[in-house]
């Protein structure tokens, strides 16, 4: 299930904006229309996600609201390079969710890789127990917490130094390359963690 959300938030979030901004750009759209359909993909689909659970998810409201935002700027006669940057937006909020859960009862990273385990059809319950008896696990999972939030952050960085300096038409490939690659360096990064030697017996064992 966790599989197929993923591939649907890929094609949905990354690969359909960025085919209806060239598609669009190939039969002669201005950059900043351009822009705004691809972004309407996303943003069509977090409107969807909001009324079929029929409650508030913060994410959704926030790409929501970014979409709004942006078309807003762009009838204020905005430039085209804000539009660009707004995804750094996203990936920066979802650093400090991320941040402010560091010290709280439950780390973002722990609640994930916990939901991993479940689901893989392994009881969470030796993790639950070593989180309430072990500091150094607490802190295993806190610090990967902390690595995956100065890696969202630093992609919220690029995403605006590449908006700000690349070629209009360049920066929305560039930034889903990013995307992928920012994604495969935290998550291999972070099983390099789990796995060394002094935290291998207490996560996987």
């Amino acid at each position: 299930m966790r599989h197929r959300e993923l591939v649907t938030t890929v094609l949905g979030d990354v690969v359909a904006p960025l085919v209806l901004f060239y598609g669009l750009r190939a039969v002669g759209v201005a950059a900043g229309p351009a822009l705004l359909a691809g972004a309407a993909v996303p943003a069509a689909r977090a409107l969807w996600l909001l009324l079929r659970h029929r409650r508030v998810e913060w994410f959704a409201v926030l790409v929501l609201v970014l979409c709004v935002a942006g078309a807003a700027t762009a009838l204020l006669g905005g430039d085209d390079r804000v539009l660009l940057a707004r995804e750094a937006v996203v990936t920066a909020a979802l650093g400090v969710v991320l941040l402010a859960s560091v010290f709280s009862s439950r780390p973002v990273m722990f609640v994930v890789g916990r939901l991993t385990l479940a689901e893989s059809g392994r009881s969470p319950d030796d993790w639950d127990r070593r989180w309430a008896s072990s500091a150094r696990f607490r802190s295993i999972w806190r610090w990967l917490t902390a690595g995956w939030s100065a890696g969202l952050f630093l992609d919220a960085a690029l995403r605006v130094t590449f908006a700000y300096t690349l070629p209009v038409d360049v920066v929305p490939a560039v930034q889903a390359v990013q995307w992928f690659a920012v994604l495969a360096v935290l998550l291999v990064a972070g099983q390099v963690w789990l796995r060394l030697p002094r935290h291998r017996e207490l996560v996987f064992n």
